[in-house]
Order: C-alpha cells, then structure tokens, then sequence
C-alpha cells in the first residue's frame, strides 16, 4: 500500500506522471482524437464500453480549484464539447463521465457511453473486478475499428465548434 501511495503523491507533484505529454501516449494504451483548447481526447483501447474516452488536460494540475478561471472555463468547454461529440458518434443511451483521480491525480475526465448491452449497465464501470478484468483482458478491436470511432468522434468535435 505505501508503493502505491508513493507513487501518487510522487505523480502529485508532477514527477513521473504518465498523464503529462509526451509520456501519456508511450506509456497508456490510448489513441489519440483531437488536440482540444487546453486538455486532448484519447480513446482507450479497451473498448467494452464502445467510445469510452479520456481527456486528459495539457498541463500538469491536480484539482479543478487550483486551476484559472479561463482554465476551468475552457476545461468545461472542452468537455462539454467532447461529451457531446461521443455521443453524436457512438449514441448511447446514457453516458458516464467521472473526475476521479484515484490511481493517477494529473486531471482527466472518464467519458463511458453506456448501453442497456454493455457488461456492468445499470452499475459503475469500476468495481474492483471489472477494473482488473480491463487491464487483464482489454476489449480490443481491430485498428480499423478504433480509427473509424476515433475519426467519428474527430468529425463531430469539429461540426459542433
């Protein structure tokens, strides 16, 4: 347990954070949609939950009330922009977006499209045995799949500014 609370603190303060670029895309399973004004949207490889996606913010920031106004307000909007373009793309019935921060502090968003035929619908994707199972054994698609949802969401992102 102390490992791991190392570990996080030492992301904390920005040492060794996977989530900073240029790390986030050597050492994540992530592809990357689209450069948004201060954060970028990625899809994860694990694809249980069809267009669920992360939007990791640029700089290194732990908390949304450390950040500027003008950050916070363009973080949201970037958000917001994203939500809406998953959706546009893959039309869930619902979606799941958290801040969580929990295994790595640097702020991201969670953004789960939820579907009644998707493995945990009616419950929170991360209970402790569907975490594990995700990074045990990925939903993988071919590359075809994930360039055809990430070019989807990139097309609705740029419609919708």
């Amino acid at each position: 347990m102390a490992d791991s609370s190392t570990a996080w603190h030492q992301q904390q303060a920005g040492t060794g954070c996977y989530l900073c670029p240029p790390k986030v895309t050597a050492t994540t399973d992530i592809l990357l949609i689209a450069p948004l004004s201060v954060s970028t949207l990625y899809l994860t490889q694990d694809q249980r939950f069809r267009g669920h996606s992360v939007l990791i913010l640029n700089d290194h920031a732990t908390a949304l009330d450390a950040l500027s106004p003008s950050t916070f307000t363009a973080f949201m909007e970037d958000l917001r922009r994203s939500a809406a373009a998953i959706r546009v793309a893959v039309t869930p019935d619902h979606m799941n977006i958290a801040l969580l921060g929990n295994t790595c502090p640097h702020l991201h968003w969670a953004i789960v499209p939820r579907f009644p035929t998707d493995p945990r619908w009616g419950s929170p994707i991360w209970d402790n045995a569907t975490r594990q199972a995700m990074r045990d054994h990925p939903h993988l698609l071919p590359a075809a799949e994930y360039s055809g949802i990430a070019a989807t969401i990139a097309s609705a992102l740029t419609s919708s500014h």
